[in-house]
């Protein structure tokens, strides 16, 4: 898990996840988990080191340390005589995942109650200020961004770089699991505020419960 610390901060920008031919194997990694995390490719889907070279400008030997690491980490799946595929997961193996899910992220809100300055709560309500835009206009997409936007703020503002890193690697394992449907933003958003206004309380028992709350209810929805 050496390079999700810092993955989570390029995973959902926008623009190519193209690098240069001076670009190492960390920044190959970081550009191939932004391809993951954007759906360029589907569970099951077998990716080779030519390809990815070329798509993004480097070396194979390069692309061969990012596959390493992210076959390391569960994202892909080194199959002998066959090749690399993105992982497939057992529904065992998935609810086990949204488990641990539940966990790290009620314990981030836990931490950033503990932390949180009254900065901190102007940036996660400005967010959700943007978030109720988006939801008035049907915008889904602009409504994911802020969601992914709240979610890492609360991760950062919690100051567990361990945290950070575990949370980074389940939301990459989590990219591959095909959910039915999404939630109603009018929904979430209420659980949003809820977990906003219980870190503005200072109350880490109340926040840790609102956010694990929010994260259980996903399981529904998960084929």
């Amino acid at each position: 898990m050496q390079y999700t610390i810092i993955a989570c901060k390029l995973l959902l920008t926008k623009g190519s996840p193209v690098i240069t031919t001076k670009t190492l194997s960390e920044q190959a990694y970081l550009a191939l988990s932004k391809m993951i995390m954007t759906n360029e490719f589907s569970p099951g889907q077998k990716i080779t080191e030519e390809k990815i070279a070329t798509a993004l400008g480097v070396s194979r030997t390069t692309v061969k340390k990012a596959f390493t690491a992210l076959v390391q980490e569960g994202i892909l799946e080194d199959i002998p005589r066959k090749g690399v595929y993105i992982k497939v997961y057992t529904k065992e193996e998935k609810l086990e995942v949204l488990d641990l899910r539940e966990v790290t992220a009620g314990l981030s809100a836990r931490y950033a109650a503990l932390n949180i300055t009254k900065r901190d709560i102007n940036y996660l309500e400005s967010i959700y200020a943007r978030m109720e835009k988006a939801s008035e206009s049907s915008d889904s997409e602009a409504y994911a961004q802020c969601d992914f936007e709240l979610h890492e703020a609360i991760v950062k503002f919690s100051g567990s770089t361990i945290l950070s890193g575990i949370i980074s690697n389940l939301n990459l394992r989590l990219k591959s699991f095909p959910y039915r449907g999404v939630r109603d933003p009018k929904e979430t958003i209420e659980e949003h505020k809820a977990i906003i206004d219980s870190l503005a309380k200072g109350d880490p028992e109340e926040a840790e419960n609102s956010m694990r709350s929010h994260i259980r209810k996903a399981k529904a929805f998960l084929n």
